[in-house]
């Protein structure tokens, strides 16, 4: 995608101008097989000012999009990783551009929320390893015992949420948990399906995430992302309604995917609203529907497979007589 498209998005009516930029121009960048350093330049001239004027869910979306290509230009991926660490996690975790004065520059400027998220990677720089030991932090302390295969308590949980949330995402489950107490309906029907969802999904384990999705609707992993998709939608919704998850879970799940989806108390009573009304029944008969239609479709392809083979089949047949 080049300049006069991006400036054509600018122009359009409705939601946030920088939100659709942003998104086009790194969705286009990662298109890219080879980018080029023209490439990178280019993504990083236009996407580095739009970051401040860019939606929490977006910037999320595009250290996200950004944290495995290792052309991905720098100034951009250390910009996403000042962050707070909800949204910056999948670079502090993954990001091949960040190198360890990188990491530890960031842990000295951002505290002890980003050290948590980059003790997760695999580190064998000494002057890091130190860096993350001074905080004499337990889950720091455990996630470094894990990489070096040493025995860890079984009662500290090494992915304890509370530890890697920022102050927002805390005060969001608090507020949810409010919620949920005044009726007491805070549990799902599979409080470890739902558990493991939250885990994977608030920890940023996108693969881990979709992995444990697509087994527990026992859908393919192509209908699976679509279902997933790159923000809040009805399908995703219905989905986790059909596992059974309460909607304190299906609400953290959501934030931990897509970022705080409802910001205030008010959106937050409208959300629990309307996901308690989605009945879990009517919910898995849509599931059911969904795979209908993903097996009629797999199954439509392989016939127009056999019959684009039979008549290539047919066709070299009848050369093969002319010839003779």
């Amino acid at each position: 995608m080049k300049y006069p498209e991006f400036r054509a998005l600018e122009d359009r009516n409705g939601g946030s101008k920088a939100d659709d930029l942003l998104t086009a121009s790194i969705t286009a960048f990662c298109c890219v097989a080879r980018p080029a350093k023209s490439d990178a330049r280019q993504l990083e001239d236009l996407a580095v000012p739009l970051l401040a004027l860019a939606s929490p869910r977006v910037r999320r979306h595009a250290a996200a999009a950004l944290s495995e290509m290792p052309h991905a230009p720098k100034r951009l991926i250390l910009a996403l990783a000042e962050d707070d660490v909800d949204i910056s996690a999948p670079l502090l975790l993954r990001s091949p551009v960040l190198k360890s004065d990188d990491l530890i520059d960031l842990i000295q400027h951002r505290g002890i929320g980003h050290a948590r998220a980059i003790a997760r990677r695999h580190i064998e720089d000494p002057m890091l390893l130190q860096t993350l030991r001074h905080f004499h932090d337990p889950a720091i302390d455990r996630a470094l015992a894990l990489q070096d295969g040493l025995p860890v308590s079984e009662k500290e949980n090494p992915l304890d949420l509370t530890e890697t949330e920022s102050p927002r995402l805390r005060e969001t489950r608090e507020a949810l948990r409010a919620l949920m107490r005044e009726s007491d309906t805070g549990l799902s029907t599979d409080q470890a399906l739902a558990d493991a969802l939250i885990d994977a999904a608030l920890l940023d384990q996108t693969h881990a995430f979709r992995a444990a999705f697509t087994k527990a609707l026992d859908l393919d992993s192509e209908t699976a992302e679509r279902i997933i998709g790159h923000g809040l939608n009805a399908e995703l919704t219905i989905a986790l309604a059909s596992l059974g998850l309460s909607a304190e879970a299906a609400h953290l799940v959501l934030t931990g995917l897509f970022g705080l989806v409802h910001k205030d108390l008010h959106s937050l009573r409208l959300f629990v609203l309307s996901y308690r009304q989605i009945d879990q029944d009517k919910a898995q008969v849509t599931i059911q529907r969904w795979k209908t239609a993903e097996n009629s479709q797999k199954l439509r392809q392989k016939l127009r497979e056999m019959a684009a083979d039979f008549e290539r089949g047919g066709s070299a047949s009848a050369s093969n007589r002319k010839v003779s």
